[in-house]
């Protein structure tokens, strides 16, 4: 028998778009201290842009819609994390980077690959410097969401 889910869209929402920037603001600061051009924005959004110069912002609006959906994700399984908010979120996020992660073995079909847009992302180096954005992405959801869901009546 299937549950019912009592999730707070609101708080999914703003916690999502929250943490999105979040995970873009290490983004920018890591691709800056490291050298390496693994921009995600870039490699979400090239894909479906002609103009390669199109590419991070059509990647922000996937990124956005991403952060949100793994928001609501982490809403319907958070209970099974134990420990505080900050702490389950961030499990989540690097699991869920553990999880796509292999993806990238893929990466000679990406056109910002083939073309020289951004750096290999099937490396060792590339992983590691996804890990704080997942971090950063992971704290400020769970965090996020676990105050805002406390705050709204309807929900606890």
């Amino acid at each position: 028998m299937i549950q019912s889910l009592d999730l707070d869209l609101k708080a999914i929402a703003v916690s999502g778009v929250v943490a999105g920037a979040a995970f873009v603001a290490v983004l920018e600061a890591d691709l800056r201290l490291t050298g390496r051009n693994v921009d995600d924005l870039i490699i979400l959004g090239r894909p479906f842009v002609k103009n390669p110069a199109h590419a991070r912002l059509a990647g922000g609006a996937i990124h956005a819609i991403n952060s949100i959906a793994l928001a609501g994700l982490y809403a319907t399984v958070e209970g099974r994390f134990p420990g505080p908010a900050w702490l389950k979120g961030v499990a989540f996020a690097n699991i869920e980077n553990l999880i796509l992660y292999p993806v990238t073995f893929f990466e000679d079909k990406h056109p910002a690959l083939r073309d020289g847009q951004v750096d290999r992302y099937f490396t060792w180096p590339a992983f590691w410097q996804s890990v704080p954005r997942h971090i950063a992405y992971g704290a400020v959801m769970a965090a996020l969401y676990d105050r805002l869901r406390k705050t709204n009546p309807t929900t606890r």
